[in-house]
């Protein structure tokens, strides 16, 4: 019988701006699900909607006043951040090499490459027609938008975690979802605003593209969403919980874990518990429910104490769940690589305690 233990791994991006040194902390922390590093300190590029755009298939950006276009051909910007997403590549694969386990035969079955990129719905809304109005106001060039995206990250993805001998897991992050489902995208001018997108239209998509990159060997897809939202951008929690019928859910929602300890959300409650209770993943960033870093056993036994204290919230069994819950630390954790190898730490130790605490 397989031990019932969460995973941990981080949230994505990694303070500095040498990619070997941030491979070295992921692969020494978190080697059984390793994740692609964001080192958005090299500037303009390395950021991840700079990474997500180097992704797409046929489909050239630029710079703009505003951020980025579409555009004719690739400029210095789109040229640079392809650069710096192949030099992350390998050096995830050096420091993978470097880390590798001479006796071990095989790589354990569960090994996932994590990949956090942009989603269709926000990178739609923050990347520009050629003439400045977003992407999210023309429907075919959205949806040539989707299919390149889906086939880009997908097979730049796969190809990265087959060098790890890994399984693949991309992360879709939506900033901009509600935003997009409440029609406060916004746009060059006040008298001609960006229109609302329904919400189940919103979830049946997002079900659609998942389809499409698990088409190009992808092996599972989490989708990533603001806990806590504004009166101009209200969340719309059920609208992605449930699956639209007939449709592959997602293979699990990541959420910023503090709203849920303190019971501020309770929508996101809601869905996060019935992810669980579908049987698919929780990926909770800042897991300790805790501002300060878990650096002790007695820190971890009290912090899958609060762990354990919301599953039962969540109306999830304790001990079972654990085993689809992935345990991150938050990005304000991630300051500087002292602090991003103590976080990666520590959230490992509470992943490694909590089915002890659990049993």
């Amino acid at each position: 019988m397989n031990p019932v233990v969460p995973a941990s791994t981080g949230p994505g991006p990694m303070p500095g701006a040498d990619p070997r040194e941030a491979a070295r902390i992921v692969m020494g922390e978190c080697h059984g699900l390793p994740f692609l590093p964001e080192l958005t300190g090299r500037g303009p590029g390395a950021d991840l909607v700079g990474r997500t755009l180097a992704m797409l298939v046929d489909l050239p950006v630029d710079i703009s006043p505003r951020g980025w276009r579409l555009a004719q051909s690739p400029g210095r910007l789109a040229r640079l951040a392809t650069d710096l997403l192949d030099r992350d590549g390998d050096a995830l694969e050096e420091a993978d090499e470097l880390a590798r386990d001479p006796e071990a035969e095989t790589p354990p079955v569960a090994r996932r490459l994590q990949v956090r990129v942009v989603g269709p719905w926000s990178l739609a809304a923050g990347l520009e027609l050629p003439g400045g109005y977003p992407v999210l106001t023309d429907r075919g060039a959205r949806r040539d938008l989707a299919v390149s995206l889906a086939e880009g990250a997908g097979r730049w993805a796969t190809r990265a975690a087959g060098r790890l001998r890994a399984r693949t897991r991309i992360v879709l992050d939506e900033p901009l979802l509600w935003r997009v489902a409440a029609g406060t995208v916004p746009a060059p001018s006040h008298f001609d605003p960006v229109p609302a997108v329904p919400a189940e239209q919103l979830s049946l998509a997002l079900c659609r593209f998942a389809d499409a990159l698990r088409t190009v060997g992808v092996d599972e897809v989490l989708l990533r969403v603001p806990t806590s939202s504004g009166p101009d951008a209200p969340a719309r929690f059920s609208a992605i919980a449930q699956t639209p019928q007939g449709e592959t859910p997602l293979d699990g929602l990541c959420v910023q874990a503090e709203p849920l300890y303190a019971a501020r959300q309770h929508d996101a409650l809601d869905a996060a518990g019935t992810v669980l209770g579908d049987g698919r993943r929780l990926q909770l960033e800042g897991a300790a429910g805790m501002a300060r870093q878990i650096s002790s056993p007695d820190e971890a036994e009290r912090a899958a104490h609060a762990l354990l204290g919301l599953l039962d919230r969540l109306a999830a069994p304790r001990y079972e769940s654990l085993n689809r819950l992935i345990l991150t630390p938050t990005e304000s954790q991630m300051s500087d690589p002292v602090s991003a190898t103590r976080a990666l730490t520590g959230a490992r130790l509470l992943a490694d305690t909590a089915p002890r605490v659990a049993e």
